[in-house]
């Protein structure tokens, strides 16, 4: 009798905690299904943005990024592949208290990336080099309260454009909180983020993406994202995307 009681409360409690990280992971995500109808009337184009990465653990405060990006409407009106290696620099490696040691980005507070990116250009069928790019990021992440976390980025694009020379500047700040769901951490976010190129010496586009990582193991995660797309400069126009990305750990 005491038995059953016992785990008629054990249970009680589980459901509840379920039920309540249930209602959490709900309202983190609602940014994402706001996406849905506003893209249905608004009448602007859906793209798909698939992209694989390859994370390369060198030591506790360097790692390599490879990554592989199709996109149509992206950067251009014509599909792009981008083909780019990263360099990630742990800054200000302080370690936080409730999650995995193994993971690299949510164990520091600060970092840098330095990276090139080849970007080519697939029309009607040919695959051609369209820019060559490289860049330089800083990344910050700070706590806030309910378990939620703020990450800032700031990030620099050195682009050759055919023999065109510019630079473009991207400034995105993120929130971000992680869930145990069905015992795998599950991490919610929305970020939004505003590019500034000197091409028209103005601002030129805003990025807003919503989505959601799922931890499969330690060598596999599946990010899954909704983004709308708002260019200003050259001319405006606005696009909605969905992605998935492939993570790979090693």
């Amino acid at each position: 009798m005491i038995r059953s009681k016992v785990e008629g409360r054990s249970w009680v409690v589980r459901s509840r905690r379920f039920a309540g990280r249930a209602r959490l992971i709900l309202a983190a995500i609602i940014p994402i299904l706001s996406l849905v109808p506003s893209a249905a009337s608004a009448g602007d184009p859906w793209e798909a943005w698939p992209e694989v990465w390859a994370f390369v653990r060198v030591n506790p405060q360097t790692r390599l990024l490879l990554d592989i990006a199709y996109a149509r409407g992206k950067e251009s009106p014509a599909a792009v592949v981008d083909m780019a290696a990263y360099f990630d620099v742990a800054i200000k490696p302080i370690a936080r208290k409730v999650l995995r040691q193994e993971d690299w980005v949510r164990n520091r507070y600060f970092w840098a990336r330095i990276g090139y990116d080849h970007v080519f250009k697939n029309e009607d069928g040919q695959i051609t080099p369209s820019e060559e790019r490289g860049i330089l990021a800083l990344y910050g992440r700070r706590e806030a309260p309910w378990g939620v976390w703020l990450e800032g980025r700031v990030r620099t694009d050195l682009r050759w454009i055919d023999t065109d020379y510019s630079t473009r500047y991207r400034f995105r700040i993120e929130a971000n909180r992680e869930f145990s769901l069905l015992a795998h951490p599950t991490t919610p976010y929305f970020n939004a983020e505003c590019f500034y190129d000197t091409r028209y010496d103005g601002w030129t586009r805003l990025l807003y993406q919503a989505g959601v990582e799922f931890t499969m193991n330690s060598r596999f995660r599946l990010e899954l994202y909704l983004a709308r797309q708002e260019d200003l400069l050259p001319s405006e126009s606005g696009l909605y995307a969905s992605g998935a990305v492939a993570k790979f750990y090693f």
